[in-house]
């Protein structure tokens, strides 16, 4: 017999309007994950629910001197941002669980989008964070115009796997917005492309400085590898590639 049942659990009322719902996940990257996170944090939304199911490993997360569940539900004062994020993976008997249950969860809402953010991990880090779209043919119309380019094909694993096809099933319109990330470094410049094609798609304004400065000291950082390499290996033909930035 299970301990407990999954469910979402509300910890404060909010009066929702319709609203934008982005989900971030751990996944095959961090991307999502941490891009969804980065929302939260610059638009200080307040969290407003925590999903409680055994196929969530039993972790405790301490952020910003308060003690938290791994998977949350965060929303804006207004009520038309909602963002789901879960710091550890979910183990694949869980997936439909708890994908059901929040999607249950945010039917009630009546949400006008679920956006799932996405990172497609590549070996090597990427110089161009082209976004991608995944959507039914009428919104890739629709993101198209905003200058977004549907994927020619793609497969969505994990959560965000989960809720895409949930979605489907509760006619909630669902969209991925997918990008290049390298899965062997955090990438900011993968997070930061994310970022900005939520900001054109929905007309948010999420303040990206920080990140810009980021991907700027990434880069940095990561032609002075570069250069140190090539200094050391000045009289060797085993200079490393410039290839490794894709």
């Amino acid at each position: 017999m299970e301990i407990f049942e999954t469910k979402v659990v509300d910890i404060d009322h909010v009066e929702f309007h319709s609203p934008v719902i982005i989900g971030g996940f751990v996944g095959n990257t961090l991307t999502g994950f941490i891009a969804a996170s980065y929302i939260i944090e610059r638009l200080q939304m307040h969290q407003v629910a925590h999903v409680k199911s055994p196929h969530i490993p039993p972790i405790a997360v301490f952020i910003g001197k308060k003690l938290r569940t791994p998977f949350r539900v965060y929303s804006n004062k207004s009520g038309t941002l909602v963002v789901a994020i879960c710091e550890v993976p979910i183990d694949d008997e869980g997936l439909y669980e708890i994908s059901g249950a929040l999607t249950s969860w945010f039917s009630e809402s009546k949400p006008k989008d679920l956006v799932i953010l996405e990172g497609s991990p590549v070996p090597q880090i990427v110089s161009d964070h082209k976004v991608y779209c995944i959507a039914n043919e009428d919104m890739l119309r629709t993101f198209k115009s905003k200058g977004l380019e549907p994927a020619h094909s793609a497969l969505i694993t994990g959560m965000g796997g989960a809720l895409m096809n949930e979605a489907l099933a509760h006619k909630i319109p669902a969209i991925t917005f997918i990008t290049p990330a390298s899965m062997n470094i955090a990438d900011p410049g993968s997070v930061l492309a994310l970022i900005e094609n939520v900001n054109d798609a929905f007309g948010l304004k999420i303040d990206t400085a920080i990140l810009e400065e980021s991907v700027k000291d990434f880069h940095n950082q990561l032609k002075e590898l570069m250069d140190q390499y090539k200094k050391t290996y000045s009289k060797s033909d085993k200079a490393p590639s410039e290839s490794m930035y894709g």
